[in-house]
């Protein structure tokens, strides 16, 4: 029985030890194959997207992050060569023998063994080969996951070498607050490049991989953790040899001396700029990685001022209707944006101030007209000579038939070109339109980017001149940029970066010249807009404003030698206002203006808009573009190209009558005329509103004195001019000769609110 039991066992166990056998060499070769395929499959230097980081024009933080940024930010590349101070301080603690070894330092590998067999506290080897590994792609820590770490270090020091393996760490290590890299670290932490980093602030660097949120720099205790660690760091690199006892000491008096850095935030009146900002980073060329912050045009000081300003237009204008504004400002001679606003307040739901208002399309009002008589110089239908009729009037559309009239239901005749636009008058407006050509014009405002909806020309008719077109705050700061800049094409910019060569001219120089006269020129809007007012700046400043049907958008778009300014306020939902009109914007980009313009200001430093080159100055009468004769009550000083100017004299239709009874003495008041009606405007301070009282007298004399209901006004020399504060009422003026028995006819006018 025992024989048979074993004879058998031996008929069996050869069989099976031979499955055991191979059975554990397809286990081995499996798991060998498997860790191979793990090993190679992971040998790559991979960096996630570097972080943007976006800095005022001064370097004072804005925001980080692209459009469609993840919750890891960092991962800047590293400048040319490895920075010598933090590398070697990150080399001195976490890995010594960096160079000597091809990924594994076994030495380490031993004595963390050792370790963790006799203490229940662990101890890592990990080089920084296989930090890099395990990076790039985290799991848990396993002894299988340990051991391909292991493989993939030795591969990647073999494949790639020391020094791009150790420029890889310094760009993926973790510092704490969702920041990886050096070199990004350094700007957040410090502020400053990291080759300008000290021996202590590289120290600091070097120790927070350790434990990152342990020894957060933003906190108190955890900065003190890390700075207790990085004397650590200075320790090691005075025992290697590498930091001086001199250098040591005066490090750590730096480090007592340091205080926790303060984390940087968005600044919240800036939150639509920086939404801009990162929507325009996408097209810069050949940006996929960075080393730096990227300087943008934007100004926080500035900011500050439109938060302010925008803060203000609310609380007096939101009880009038308005909802929202929008500010931005811009450098006329880069087209950097200086500073924006899209909207009072980004979180204000009830106000929807989620919505940029610079970008969103709103009817254009009259910020359109000087393009218009732009077009009518530049294809020399009209001259600066040239009259136009401001008159009630009819038109004709697809429609059907509908009554144009002027925003004050005023309208003052025949009307001198200049003054026809400065006095934003709807009737010659669309006279000039529609001799220039509607689709003309259409076309024209194409090129300039203007037309945002697909509809044709005729879809506008004459509305292209009252705000039928919907345009941006954006595209007309671009508009009026074009204007400034002599005709050439202003391009807006958000970044510090060199300006690309713009060449493409959309007008002549000398339109554009005509147009900054006809813009700065305040006796050009009398008598709309009352001298002192809104429109009048201490220094040259071409203004317009725009006014859209119904007092739902109030525009203003201005330009001086340096910067082009435009504000809108309106509703979100495009309610009526209370008469909120362009004044009330325009109030806005004064106040601006004298804070851009300190010197100018204060008369210093002013550059009037030059004339057309080679152009002659002429002076014209105002009341039939002639040439002024002595007779003519109101002059004007026009530019003609040499051969263009006009030749006739103007000739006074209503000349001074002489009173024989008086001798041949006489006064005629020239402005106003009698039944003037006058428009106060509810938004404008009253102090502000005032005409001008003009005089003429035969013959001259030394004073004209002034009587306004009776009293005894003003006395004034000549040329006899004097200011009157409007106040609601019928008013009489007369003007006398102060010592002779000489007046004037009485002028009646009537000041309406």
């Amino acid at each position: 029985m025992w024989t048979q039991w074993r004879q058998t066992l031996r008929k069996h166990s050869k069989p099976f030890g031979i499955s055991i056998g191979l059975l554990g060499i397809l286990l081995t070769l499996g798991l060998g194959g498997t860790f191979v395929y793990e090993v190679q499959t992971h040998v790559h230097l991979i960096t996630p997207p570097a972080t943007p980081l976006f800095e005022d024009r001064y370097g004072q933080f804005l925001a980080e992050g692209g459009a469609s940024h993840s919750d890891l930010i960092g991962f800047w590349d590293l400048p040319e060569g490895l920075p010598p101070r933090i590398t070697r301080a990150m080399l001195a603690i976490e890995d010594k023998r960096f160079y000597e070894h091809s990924g594994i330092d076994v030495r380490s590998l031993v004595r963390a063994f050792v370790h963790n067999l006799s203490h229940s506290t662990r101890q890592g080897a990990s080089t920084i080969a296989m930090q890099v590994a395990r990076l790039q792609h985290p799991r848990p820590r396993t002894y299988w996951n340990k051991l391909v770490e292991m493989g993939v270090a030795w591969h990647l020091i073999s494949q790639f070498g020391h020094e791009s393996v150790l420029r890889h760490y310094l760009k993926l290590l973790p510092q704490g607050n969702r920041i990886h890299g050096v070199a990004y670290a350094a700007r957040r932490y410090f502020r400053k490049p990291l080759a300008d980093l000290s021996w202590a602030e590289s120290a600091i660097l070097a120790a927070l991989p350790k434990s990152p949120t342990h020894l957060n720099p933003y906190k108190a205790p955890g900065f003190e953790r890390v700075t207790n660690r990085a004397q650590v760091v200075l320790k090691l690199l005075v025992h290697n040899g590498t930091l001086s006892q001199e250098d040591y000491q005066a490090s750590l008096r730096q480090l007592k001396r340091m205080a926790p850095p303060v984390r940087e935030i968005r600044p919240s009146h800036s939150y639509h700029a920086i939404l801009r900002i990162q929507q325009k980073l996408t097209p810069l060329p050949n940006r996929k990685t960075y080393t730096r912050s990227l300087r943008t045009g934007i100004d926080l000081e500035l900011q500050e001022k439109l938060a302010a300003l925008a803060n203000e237009a609310m609380d007096r204008y939101r009880p009038l209707g308005a909802g929202n504004v929008a500010i931005v400002v811009a450098s006329k001679e880069s087209g950097l944006i200086r500073g924006y606003v899209g909207s009072h307040s980004y979180h204000d739901a009830l106000y929807s101030g989620a919505i940029n208002y610079a970008t969103t399309p709103r009817s254009s009002g009259s910020t359109l007209k000087p393009l218009i008589f732009a077009l009518g110089l530049e294809h020399k239908l009209y001259t600066p000579a040239s009259m136009l009729s401001d008159i009630p009037r009819e038109f004709v559309h697809q429609k059907g038939n509908y009554f144009v009239s002027n925003y004050d239901d005023r309208y003052l005749g025949p009307i001198l070109y200049r003054k026809a636009l400065a006095n934003s008058r709807n009737i010659p407006a669309i006279e000039v339109l529609e001799r220039v050509g509607i689709d003309e014009t259409f076309n024209f405002f194409k090129q300039l980017g203007l037309v945002h909806a697909n509809q044709p020309a005729q879809h506008y008719g004459v509305g292209l001149a009252i705000g039928g077109l919907y345009v941006t705050l954006e595209d007309l700061i671009q508009v009026y940029g074009m204007l400034a800049n002599e005709g050439k094409a202003f391009q807006l910019r958000w970044f510090e970066e060199a300006a690309p060569s713009i060449e493409e001219r959309y007008l002549s120089e000398a339109t554009a010249r005509q147009l900054a006269l006809f813009l700065s020129d305040p006796s050009a809007r009398l008598p709309s807009f009352p001298r002192m007012g809104a429109l009048e700046h201490s220094f040259p400043v071409a203004i317009k404003t725009g006014t859209s049907q119904g007092f739902r958008d109030a525009w203003a778009l201005a330009y001086s030698s340096k910067f082009v300014v435009g504000v809108w306020m309106g509703h979100p939902q495009n309610d009526s206002m209370k008469h909120v009109n362009g004044l009330a914007s325009a109030e806005i980009v004064k106040t601006l203006m004298e804070f851009l313009h300190p010197q100018e200001t204060r008369g210093v430093a002013e550059f009037p808009f030059p004339p057309p080159r080679d152009f002659k100055g002429v002076r014209l009468c105002s009341l039939s573009g002639e040439l002024a004769g002595d007779n003519c009550p109101e002059t004007v000083i026009e530019y003609f190209y040499p051969g263009t100017e006009p030749v006739t004299y103007f000739q006074s239709q209503a000349a001074l009558a002489v009173n024989e009874r008086t001798g041949g003495f006489a006064v005629h008041i020239t402005f106003p005329s009698s039944g003037s009606r006058f428009l106060l405007d509810p938004e404008t301070p009253r102090s502000s509103q005032t005409i001008g009282l003009q005089a003429q007298t035969i013959p001259e004399i030394a004073q004209v004195l002034w009587k306004v209901d009776g009293e005894v006004f003003d006395q004034t020399p000549y040329p006899y001019e004097t200011r009157l504060p409007l106040s609601p009422g019928t008013h009489t003026i007369q003007a006398f000769f102060p010592h002779a028995h000489v007046a004037s006819n009485v002028v009646t006018i009537h000041v309406v609110e």
